[in-house]
């Protein structure tokens, strides 16, 4: 398993790459050499009494790359309102912290 994190993916990933293997995926998708599901959110209370913890997967693969990927996030999520406006912050542990796995 390769651990990565932000730093290392700007370092890694370029993004015109990345441009084309979506242009790429989306075609496999039109074709029916691909496939996704779309991704699925369970949401429990967190226990402080105002967030809510959320697990999501989505899973996606090619025929034509013979690459299969899931992706899994964990997020701690609180809904703010300010000035009439309803937002939602997520985090991982704390505010600023994210955490994603593919």
């Amino acid at each position: 398993m390769l651990v990565i994190d932000n730093k290392a993916v700007s370092e890694l990933l370029d993004v015109r790459d990345a441009v084309g293997v979506l242009e790429q995926a989306y075609k496999d998708l039109a074709t029916g050499e691909g496939i996704c599901r779309p991704r699925i959110d369970m949401r429990i209370p967190a226990g402080d009494g105002r967030s809510i913890y959320q697990w999501g997967t989505m899973e996606g693969g090619s025929a034509r790359s013979g690459y299969f990927a899931i992706r899994m996030k964990s997020d701690v999520l609180t809904e703010e309102s300010k000035d009439g406006n309803r937002t939602q912050e997520k985090y991982c542990i704390q505010p600023g912290t994210f955490m994603g796995l593919v």
